[in-house]
């Protein structure tokens, strides 16, 4: 079988992982500044894009309903005064 494992010198002589170097990435370790600084930012990321998302769809929804208003499929709205029942 092929070792895909491109870090020999990550494997201790047992074959398992070395553990001082499984915590490490580009901005830090599991508990350093940088993940705080990125899941916070993910997280921003994301709700704006919802919120995006739902002003987008809105926009078009009503430049929908208002092209076919003037289309004359509808009526224009009349509230209705609640009934005294």
């Amino acid at each position: 079988m092929f070792n895909s494992f491109p870090y020999d010198s990550w494997l201790l002589p047992d074959g398992s992982v070395n553990q001082e170097i499984t915590d490490f990435w580009t901005w830090g370790g599991a508990n350093s500044t940088g993940t705080y600084i990125l899941t916070v930012l993910g997280c921003i990321l994301m709700v704006a894009s919802i919120i995006g998302f739902f002003v987008l769809e809105k926009q078009k929804l009503e430049a929908q309903a208002a092209a076919l208003r003037a289309a004359g499929a509808f009526g224009a709205p009349t509230p209705e005064p609640p009934s005294a029942a």
